[in-house]
């Protein structure tokens, strides 16, 4: 679940070092991660130094650090838990909320996590450039983003308009505007 913070704005193979390197600080490989849990990640920041036991050897931003520590501590004071996330304990816009309130976890951010980890039925990330590139091209549309591509400002409603039908399914035609880009 942390993965997607600590890929937050990095080319593939740079999120990639990045997530195999914090696995590395919390004894987990990709294979297992089981041990990266938010009481693993609060027992460092606790008995250490955060720069030099956590943030310096994942390669982490001091932004994306704090997210995660962040994160860690809603799982501890109970604002987040694997049932609120993904047992259905709470409705989809609670969620949204509840993530949207941790310092670091913006808009494009929750809407991975839902999309990606929480297979939530009815996400549609507008502000995801794959996906407002897919619905261009689908629907053979102009934007009044540069080059004539959808800006997520300004052609929300056109974006929300043309994948209404799909509600409360928007999920789905989600996930084919990733195909629809060109993304392989």
């Amino acid at each position: 679940r942390r993965q997607i913070v600590s890929g937050q704005q990095l080319a593939g193979n740079a999120a990639k070092t990045i997530w195999r390197r914090l696995l590395k600080v919390v004894d987990a490989t990709e294979e297992d991660s089981t041990n990266l849990t938010p009481d693993r990640i609060l027992s460092i920041v606790e008995n250490g130094d955060t720069e030099s036991d956590l943030r310096a050897p994942a390669g982490l931003s001091n932004a994306k650090c704090n997210c995660i520590i962040a994160i860690a501590m809603s799982f501890k004071e109970g604002t987040l838990s694997d049932n609120i996330l993904l047992g259905g304990e709470a409705a989809d816009d609670e969620v949204r909320s509840r993530l949207l309130s941790i310092k670091g976890l913006g808009p494009w951010s929750v809407d991975m996590f839902l999309l990606f980890q929480c297979h939530k039925s009815d996400v549609l990330p507008i502000g995801d450039l794959a996906f407002r590139n897919g619905t261009s091209n689908l629907w053979r549309v102009k934007g009044k983003a540069k080059g004539g591509g959808l800006c997520q400002r300004k052609d929300e409603q056109l974006m929300r308009d043309l994948h209404g039908p799909f509600a409360p399914y928007r999920s789905l035609s989600s996930y084919y505007m990733y195909k629809c880009s060109g993304m392989k």
